[in-house]
């Protein structure tokens, strides 16, 4: 099973159908604040719905395409971070992530994508990494912005969210740029 330590107390772990109730509750607790930004807190409505939704990530996964997982914190489920697919060709992806309320502002996430940057930069070998986020989310586009990574453009009404068409700023990192190092690390 994949397992990527963060730090001493925070990993990323690869999601497994034994999770979906724990996964389904903290997305229920945080309904409203997730359902801002990620269109699909909508249709998830039942445990079972996780349960697909890790069938077809683990499918992901065992077919060399990407995978989804879980951010452990002291143990607990806080929050979700993925490689969207592996464009094998080009060596290149794109990460997308989401964090529970009761846990942002402490750096975690920008620590799981750093993380997750150098195993994709040391260990598989990439050359490109994306990241996409609404042009409102100011929080999750500073994820990025802190990383390193260069605003390369926005894609306009690119993403059906909450009724209507939303902007998507478009992040680019490459192997050759530096990645500012985190104090947090372990």
């Amino acid at each position: 099973m994949f397992t990527l330590p963060v730090r001493s107390d925070l990993e990323i772990r690869l999601v497994e159908e034994r999770h979906a109730p724990a996964i389904f509750q903290r997305i229920q607790t945080e309904r409203d604040h997730l359902a801002e930004w990620l269109p699909w807190v909508e249709a998830t409505t039942a445990v079972s719905d996780v349960e697909s939704f890790i069938v077809k990530s683990r499918a992901r996964f065992a077919g060399n395409n990407g995978f989804d997982a879980g951010i452990w914190l002291a143990g607990e489920f806080v929050g979700g971070i993925g490689l969207h697919y592996y464009d094998w060709d080009n060596r290149r992806t794109e990460i997308g992530y989401w964090l529970s309320q009761s846990v942002t502002g402490r750096g975690l996430m920008t620590d799981c994508c750093r993380a997750l940057i150098r195993y994709l930069f040391e260990d598989l070998h990439f050359h490109r990494i994306e990241i996409r986020c609404a042009t409102g989310n100011v929080r999750s586009r500073r994820i990025p912005e802190r990383l390193g990574f260069t605003h390369e453009g926005t894609l306009r009404r690119a993403q059906f969210l909450n009724g209507r068409y939303t902007d998507l700023a478009v992040y680019g990192l490459l192997r050759t740029d530096q990645i500012p190092s985190s104090s947090n690390a372990a």
